[in-house]
């Protein structure tokens, strides 16, 4: 501010010294009537003063426009700044609104799953419920069983009995046969053994009695039988019931596992952030920008098609859906000749059968990320008495580690370890465990230049005092 108040003061003084002395050289010329350029005496004086005071001008200009590099720059880059200004406010509004739209798909998707959240509750409940209705159900089941089991022993025991009691009978009936042809027999010297006829026949009736009591027996056993065997139908009959509305049960428990099943699994077939296609873009033609991201969405409309399990008529119909302006703004992007990484990224949630899938699109720099054998990640190991599972608890930290700091520097593609096999992992894991000599670390080591592009190829390589004894 002191600078600002000086530089003004001294434009002051010294358009005060210049105003001064034009005026004193206008009058003496005037005074002395020169002339100039055959002009009249006043006329002369006129053009001086004139001159005098451009002078003042020019020296007050060329003072500010020395000193002050704020003021130059105002005066002479005032419409192109405005015209930066107009162009981010611009651009300002159509990021904001980009936000709000953006902000809103996320509520949406968000109401979503609250509602996928409450129907999984739901189903969840009801599978409860119906496995509870299916344990009751089979203990009702067990129960009638065990009492069908019974009443089957004791109908046995009473067939066994009725047996016992009919040969008894029928050894009576025999009895009471040989008996009666004795006392046919004896009926000639009937009146010689008179006492022993009535003995016999008091034997007679008292067998008659039994055998009458037996016959009563055998009848309430038959009644008691035929009832056991009206009871057993109908609990036969009751069981038969239970085992069908088991049967029911089971179906539904099992339709319930396979909906619960369903929703769990296969429902939503393209998430919110999955890369659908992506390439290495690099544009010499500027003529064949736009042929080339129609090539990329081309592969994803294809990838999502597949994915969706798309039901149309035309395999080939368009469904992924970007903004005009988004395309636009790629092409403009991608034409200055450099290699970029282009992918198509899906803006939300779908599953199978939708007809629409929106996208947006990632541009990046192919630059070099990482270059061939340098350390991403390391993590210390003690060999000795350590586990399988240590051994690949430490490898997955490892590889976590390697994962963060990929996404972090900017690699899009993915982590390939060795030969990128799962045998070769296996037999470095197998080798680690197996050495006898204590280990001191395990690194994660660059194979090959990354580009932002990728894949990120790494060896786990293993240090002892300073040297690689093991790699992937």
């Amino acid at each position: 501010m002191t600078s600002a108040y000086i530089l003004i003061a001294a434009i002051f003084l010294l358009g005060g010294i210049v105003a001064v002395s034009g005026d004193r050289l206008g009058t003496k010329i005037g005074k002395a009537k020169l002339r100039l350029f055959n002009l009249r005496p006043r006329q002369t004086a006129m053009v001086i003063t004139w001159v005098t005071g451009m002078l003042i001008s020019a020296l007050t200009l060329g003072i500010l426009f020395s000193l002050s590099s704020s003021l130059r720059k105002g005066i002479f880059n005032l419409d192109d700044i405005l015209k930066e200004k107009r162009q981010i406010k611009g651009e300002l509004k159509q990021a904001r609104q980009e936000k709000a739209a953006v902000q809103q798909q996320l509520a949406q998707v968000k109401n979503e799953q609250i509602a996928a959240v409450d129907n999984l509750d739901a189903i969840n409940q009801n599978f409860a419920q119906s496995k509870q209705q299916l344990k009751q159900t089979s203990g009702q089941a067990k129960q009638l069983k065990q009492e069908l089991d019974s009443l089957l022993a004791e109908r046995a025991k009473q067939q066994r009995q009725l047996s016992q009691i009919q040969q008894q009978s029928q050894e009576l009936q025999g009895q009471l046969q040989e008996r009666e042809q004795k006392i046919k027999q004896q009926d000639r010297v009937l009146t010689q053994k008179e006492k022993r006829l009535q003995s016999l026949e008091g034997q007679q009736q008292i067998l008659q009695t039994q055998v009458q009591e037996r016959d009563r027996s055998i009848a309430k056993l038959d009644e008691a039988i035929a009832t056991a065997e009206i009871s057993l139908k109908l609990r036969t009959q009751r069981l038969e019931k239970l085992e069908s509305e088991l049967d029911y049960l089971s179906r539904n428990v099992a339709a319930l596992e396979q909906s619960y099943q369903e929703l769990r699994e296969n429902r939503i077939a393209i998430v919110k952030g999955q890369v659908l296609s992506s390439a290495v873009v690099t544009v010499v033609d500027s003529h064949a920008t736009k042929s080339a991201i129609d090539s990329i969405l081309r592969q994803a409309n294809s990838n999502a098609l597949k994915a969706i399990q798309f039901s149309g008529t035309n395999p080939q119909q368009r469904i992924v859906e970007i903004t005009s302006s988004q395309v636009k703004q790629l092409e403009e992007q991608i034409k200055d000749g450099q290699d970029y990484v282009l992918r198509i990224i899906s803006a939300g949630n779908y599953v199978q059968g939708e007809k629409k899938v929106r996208v947006f699109a990632d541009l990046a720099l192919n630059k070099q990320v990482f270059a061939a054998g340098e350390e991403i990640a390391t993590v210390s190991i003690d060999s000795s008495n350590i586990t399988r599972q240590e051994v690949q608890e430490r490898l997955n930290w490892l590889l976590a580690v390697s994962k963060f700091r990929a996404q972090r520097a900017g690699t899009l593609g993915e982590i390939e370890i060795g030969d990128n096999q799962v045998e070769s992992i296996v037999n470095f894991m197998n080798k680690v465990i197996r050495e006898e000599e204590p280990i001191n670390e395990i690194k994660a080591v660059v194979e090959e230049n990354t580009y932002t592009a990728g894949p990120l190829k790494l060896n786990f390589v293993v240090i002892r005092d300073g040297e690689i004894v093991l790699s992937t």
